[in-house]
């Protein structure tokens, strides 16, 4: 339990009570008779009294001893200035006591008994033996603004002795009244400071429900905010609170320092009055001994700038601008051995000293109530370390709150973080979510196998199709190669060569150039390939049909009608293409999202509704050179040109329809690869089921790739 006290060396603390008109000297005080708040009157007459032993009387008969002792500090201060005979010559200070009643229509009749009599008459008084010269008043702020609102009417002077009262520091509303009391301006900041020392955001705070309590509430949250130190718990003592771990002293209400601030302030009177009485001297306002007495309005003058040293060094001001902000005491309280409850001072805060040595504490002198010499931790919640983020709970303060880790990406490389950070876009997030590295690039390299061994079949595949190109060049006069059409052979195989090359455009780095080049020629040269088939399947449909009778099948056959699909079907795809690259051509893209650590470096389409028209265009393609050789497999052909185109579009059409549900599964340069093989495949495909079994015949059974050859094979063919 840390108490925090303005420090008494600075005048720092005090309880408010009234004051009323005076009598003459030091007095016997009967302390039984004190119970609420009251008042003091410091009067004064001329001439050195003795002690008179004036009995006091209190109306009330509710006993509070700390009231005992404050009039006691008065009666101390005004004998003592009264023995001094170098201050206030042949003048005596005395004071009366008046009691004040909380209620409002009676907590003015004392006071107005005081200033005018027995007689209750407004502006006229009978007590012409007593020359009241200041009012003292406390310890609530409450009944010093009352009691004020009669005063201020007479510019009578009125000292608080009480803690420090916000709501009495207008001076433009209380022109008559001085608060002894320091302002506590650094009260949070101190408080603030002892948490932030301790690392503690999970407090429970005693706080008096009066007018100075209410006022240090927003001051004192306002701090808590700026430090981060917002989670305090104010505690009004409720029936199921626990309070076991606070001694019993904790709840005395004893505060000695409005005892030394009644001490500054009776000091405070007697100064301005011994300045006055000079004053009027040096002026010869006072023409003899019996001279004109000074007024209470007249001591105001001088009590507003009073400045002077007490007994023990300090500086007493009473111009509230002129003050400095006070010293603070941290006390502890002892209570070993058992009963103790002693308030020890271990530390000390300075507002006025520099940033960062204004709290100065001697934590081996703390004796806490856990009984444990280790520092409690004081928190809702544990904080939350780098990877974490803070949560709020629903319903509870803001320092509850839950750790979360940080999403996907995100990080939090410090405690206490209530945002995780999003890393940048060339950056991820590590496992802990705590640090944010470098991505690596990621594409379908050469150097890397998947993309070494797909640039291997290409060119082998390519190289592959050259041998057969070079071979059907060769054997050119041969009837296996007359027979299938040898210009459109030629054709085909060159269209294949480029198909095969151009998925080596697909591997590497992608560049805007490349990314181009993949999706145009791919389109095109598989048109080309595809569309020749086509064109070699309804040539071998018109062979046949022109035997039959008629002229129309055999006019198409020999103006070479079926040579014009290739073209026309090019052009239309190049069209498609032009399109495609006018409105939203590919371009390079990154996908940082599909794999961990890496940042994927690909093309993208442009146009996803372009692409997919080139490829379904190509697939339609296909699928009509499928169909026509289906329809053409049983016609009586020596080398069984329709079966094989058949064949060779059923394998073309079913890599593609596989390609798709894969591709869009595929992710980074897996996708890539996917379409790479895709292309492979269906190229392999036509130059496997047309070319194969024709290189077959050329070089290894060359008595059928002979006129003589072929006619064995017709008249065998027609006997079965």
């Amino acid at each position: 339990m840390f108490p925090i006290k303005k420090s008494t060396h600075r005048a720092d603390h005090g309880v408010v009570f009234p004051v009323d008109s005076l009598a003459t000297c030091s007095i016997a005080i009967p302390w039984q008779e004190f119970g609420r708040d009251f008042g003091v009157v410091v009067s004064w007459q001329r001439g050195r009294a003795k002690s008179q032993g004036t009995p006091l009387v209190v109306s009330d008969k509710q006993f509070v001893f700390k009231n005992y002792q404050f009039v006691l500090a008065l009666a101390f201060a005004i004998e003592e200035i009264n023995k001094n005979s170098d201050f206030l010559s042949n003048w005596t200070l005395g004071f009366d006591v008046y009691d004040v009643q909380f209620r409002d229509w009676t907590m003015l009749k004392n006071p107005f008994i005081w200033l005018f009599g027995k007689y209750k008459i407004p502006n006229y008084s009978c007590m012409k033996d007593s020359r009241s010269i200041a009012v003292l008043t406390g310890p609530l702020g409450f009944t010093s603004d009352k009691i004020e609102t009669l005063l201020g009417l007479y510019r009578f002077p009125q000292l608080t002795f009480g803690a420090f009262s916000h709501a009495l520091s207008d001076h433009h509303k209380f022109p008559a009244l001085y608060q002894m009391a320091p302002k506590d301006t650094s009260i949070a900041i101190a408080m603030v400071s002892l948490l932030l020392h301790f690392n503690w955001n999970w407090v429970g705070l005693l706080n008096l429900e009066d007018e100075n309590g209410l006022w240090s509430l927003p001051e004192l949250k306002e701090e808590m905010a700026k430090n981060r130190s917002d989670c305090v718990t104010w505690d009004n003592c409720p029936h199921e609170a626990s309070l076991d771990w606070l001694p019993g002293r904790v709840f005395d209400m004893t505060m000695s320092g409005h005892s030394y601030n009644i001490y500054n302030a009776v000091y405070a009177v007697a100064k301005a009055l011994h300045e006055m009485l000079l004053h009027q001297t040096e002026v010869q306002i006072m023409g003899n001994r019996k001279g004109t007495l000074p007024s209470p309005a007249q001591l105001l003058h001088f009590l507003k700038n009073i400045q002077f040293h007490n007994s023990v060094g300090h500086q007493v001001i009473l111009d509230e601008k002129s003050k400095l902000g006070p010293d603070y005491d941290i006390l502890n309280i002892w209570n070993f051995p058992e009963g103790l409850e002693l308030e020890v001072r271990v530390g000390k805060f300075s507002p006025n000293a520099l940033r960062g040595n204004q709290l100065s504490l001697s934590e081996d002198m703390v004796e806490w109530g856990t009984g444990n010499t280790e520092t409690p931790h004081s928190v809702c919640s544990k904080p939350c370390g780098p990877g974490f983020r803070k949560s709020p709970q629903e319903g509870k303060a803001a320092c509850c709150f839950n750790c979360t880790p940080c999403p996907q990406n995100e990080i939090a490389n410090m405690t206490e973080m209530e945002h995780c950070v999003k890393c940048a876009h060339r950056q991820y997030a590590n496992a802990k979510r705590n640090q944010c590295l470098q991505r690596d690039e990621s594409f379908l390299a050469f150097g890397d196998p998947l993309g070494m061994a797909l640039a291997c079949m290409g060119i082998c595949f390519s190289m592959l199709t050259a041998a057969v190109l070079g071979i059907f060049v060769k054997h050119q006069d041969t009837a296996i190669v007359k027979a299938n059409n040898r210009t459109l052979s030629y054709i085909l195989l060159i269209s294949l060569i480029f198909c095969f090359l151009c998925s080596l455009l697909f591997i590497g780095r992608p560049k805007t150039v490349t990314c181009i080049l993949q999706q145009i020629t791919f389109g095109l040269v598989f048109t080309v390939a595809v569309s020749t088939v086509l064109a070699k399947t309804v040539i071998v449909v018109l062979a046949f049909k022109s035997i039959s009778p008629g002229r129309t099948m055999r006019g198409l056959l020999v103006s070479g009608a079926p040579n014009l699909i290739i073209p026309i079907c090019t052009l239309i795809q190049v069209t498609l293409c032009g399109l495609w690259l006018g409105t939203s051509p590919p371009f390079v893209d990154t996908d940082a999202h599909s794999e961990h650590g890496h940042i994927i470096i690909l093309c993208n389409k442009g146009s996803l509704t372009a692409f997919y028209c080139v490829l379904g265009y190509l697939g339609s393609l296909a699928l009509a050179s499928f169909t026509v050789a289906f329809l053409a497999r049983n016609l009586p052909d020596t080398f069984n040109e329709a079966k094989f185109l058949t064949f060779s579009m059923l394998v073309f059409c079913s890599v593609w329809l596989t390609f798709l549900p894969v591709y869009h599964c595929a992710k980074g340069k897996v996708m890539v690869a996917v379409e790479v093989f895709s292309i492979l495949a269906s190229g392999a495909g036509l130059l496997g089921c047309i070319f194969v079994p024709k290189c077959y015949n050329i070089l290894l059974m060359p008595n059928r790739n002979s006129l003589h050859g072929f006619r064995e094979k017709s008249q065998h063919s027609r006997k079965n």
